[in-house]
């Protein structure tokens, strides 16, 4: 084998390993056979070098995507931005630490209700006053919990107020407790003496639940309890008048007195406006149908005491607050209901609804004419923890 023949063996021996081109010898030129068999190969440090910059670029991802997630939860503590306009919000008695994180939240106070509830239980802080509060848009929970820890403001001298949907054993000490020189005794006293008389308060009936506007009054320095008593009836007889009360019977087929009574139930189970019309429907259509109206507050008036838990003796009860046994209404408001609810009974929305449950942390309800979908959806709920409280 000549040399020039040994090279062409050589050559041939890198063509296997992939390196060069066939080639062939032409008067003892050596002649490329084809361009496109051609292999560029490049050193190992080039294929290092990808490596490391892909690893680097996967870890620049991950790390940009953490700082996105973190920033993402700590807004919903602590939200940018430096606090806004300064809000009034109302706690109403009985609220929850659930309740107060969807109440602030609607307000614009805080971001997020959830991540607050959870975050004033980290905290181990709780228990707060009901009453009125002054905090500022897009705070912190810090800064809402510092708020709630100093407790409801003051009502000044000369008014008092009475919020929605409390019973009268619970208003009668708030409003002594605010109008001097009028103790709970004496408001007692005047409501069984008989000398105020409730608007469309059936004959025979002494209760008075119901039947007093929740409102601020303002007050002269002097002042008796039934003065106290008779604003809060005649304005009571005021927003009911406007609002029609007198015509439930032609408009709704039930008496005006049993339309306060629906309002009173409204009241106790609504947590949005937009809510309201849509119970009071539910309520008149399971009375059409002839089916308990089966609203635990019930349950709960009847017992005298927030908070506590359905029993089964609560259940088997003749009571007729046991509203999942017995048709028809309660046979008094189970509460002071304020004017969206008292506009709502006589204003139901139109639907078929037969059943609702809360769907949301912000209170909404899911209304459906369907068992089935009521029972999925109450399920999903729980899920969520929206049925704990």
């Amino acid at each position: 084998m000549s040399i020039l023949d040994q090279q062409h063996g050589s050559e041939r021996d890198r063509v296997s390993d992939g390196q060069y081109m066939p080639v062939r010898r032409i008067d003892d030129e050596l002649i490329w056979d084809d361009e496109a068999d051609y292999v560029n190969t490049r050193p190992a440090i080039f294929r290092i070098v990808r490596s490391v910059v892909a690893l680097g670029l996967l870890l620049f991802i991950g790390f940009f995507a953490f700082n996105i997630g973190r920033g993402w939860f700590a807004g919903q503590l602590d939200p940018e931005g430096a606090p806004g306009q300064t809000i009034v919000v109302d706690i109403p008695t009985g609220s929850t630490t659930s309740d107060i994180g969807s109440t602030l939240a609607a307000n614009g106070v805080i971001p997020n209700s959830t991540f607050f509830r959870y975050y004033a239980q980290w905290q181990d802080q709780g228990n707060f006053q009901a009453g009125e509060y002054t905090f500022q848009e897009n705070m912190s929970a810090d800064e809402a919990i510092v708020i709630l820890q100093g407790g409801p403001k003051q009502i000044e001298y000369g008014q008092f107020r009475v919020i929605e949907g409390l019973w009268i054993n619970e208003m009668l000490p708030r409003i002594a407790n605010q109008v001097p020189g009028v103790t709970e005794a004496q408001l007692a006293s005047a409501l069984q003496a008989g000398q105020l008389q409730p608007r469309y308060r059936p004959e025979g009936s002494s209760s008075w639940e119901g039947l007093l506007f929740p409102s601020t009054y303002f007050i002269e320095e002097e002042i008796t309890a039934v003065e106290v008593l008779e604003k809060m009836s005649d304005e009571f007889a005021k927003v009911t008048g406007e609002l029609g009360y007198g015509a439930a019977e032609q408009r709704l087929g039930v008496s005006a007195y049993q339309a306060i009574i629906v309002a009173s139930l409204v009241e106790a189970e609504a947590k949005t406006d937009a809510d309201r019309p849509k119970i009071a429907r539910v309520i008149y259509n399971r009375l059409t149908e002839q089916i308990p109206i089966g609203i635990d507050a019930t349950f709960i008036f009847n017992a005298g005491e927030r908070g506590i838990p359905i029993t089964q003796s609560m259940l088997a009860s003749e009571e007729q607050f046991n509203s999942r046994l017995q048709l028809g209404l309660p046979p008094t408001p189970i509460g002071v209901p304020g004017r969206a609810s008292l506009d709502a009974a006589m204003n139901p929305a139109d639907g078929d609804w037969l059943y609702y449950v809360l769907a949301d942390v912000q209170g909404n309800h899911f209304f459906t004419a369907e068992y089935s979908e009521f029972e999925a959806q109450k399920r999903l709920s729980d899920e969520a923890g929206l049925l704990d409280n």
